[in-house]
């Protein structure tokens, strides 16, 4: 992909997201941690199994004047990749992004659903990662969908999350190669409310 591309799409993103915190009511910041559960699905090739990894990162929720529903774009470090049995040998490769979902978001009392796209950014790619599968494209696209528990704590709330995430783009540079991110995500956070 362009840089020009990236940069209009993250552009894109981001009057979205101005719009909707204009028309705010409540805006919570979401500071989370906690583990993905990475694979790689490969096109007519072994598909990575799976391998745990850290992910974190900022959160904020904004409310839309819909009862139970908002919006919550994120900034999240994720580190994805699989584990590969190459013969008797088994290898674990690592990718780290840097990703931008923007999630849309109900909740009905303390349980929600969320969904949406999500723009991830490769920032590093190990050795092993470059001799199983090459260079790998600096820009995934993707969908993320969950479900979570928003437990009152205080003044704000404990955040429970699992989603899944799906890889959309084909993140291989060889040419005929075909590899797609998968990843389960588990975060605990807390909602701070901003007013």
């Amino acid at each position: 992909m362009k840089k020009s591309t990236m940069k209009k799409s993250i552009a894109f993103i981001a009057l979205i997201i101005g719009a909707l915190g204009v028309k705010a009511q409540q805006i919570e910041i979401i500071p989370k941690a906690g583990i993905n559960i990475g694979s790689q699905s490969i096109k007519d090739g072994i598909n990575g199994k799976s391998k745990v990894g850290f992910q974190g990162g900022l959160g904020l929720n904004l409310a839309t004047g819909a009862p139970g529903f908002s919006v919550q774009p994120e900034l999240n470090f994720v580190n994805k990749g699989a584990s590969y049995n190459i013969g008797s040998i088994k290898e674990k490769i690592n990718v780290n992004y840097l990703e931008l979902p923007v999630l849309a978001k109900y909740a009905y009392g303390p349980i929600y659903v969320n969904a949406g796209p999500s723009i991830g950014l490769r920032t590093g790619q190990d050795d092993k990662s470059k001799l199983a599968l090459g260079n790998l494209k600096k820009v995934d696209f993707g969908v993320q969908m969950g479900l979570g528990l928003a437990l009152q704590a205080g003044l704000g709330k404990f955040i429970i999350d699992g989603r899944y995430n799906l890889g959309l783009s084909n993140i291989s540079e060889i040419k005929g190669q075909n590899i797609k991110n998968r990843g389960m995500q588990f975060s605990l956070g807390y909602a701070i409310p901003l007013k």
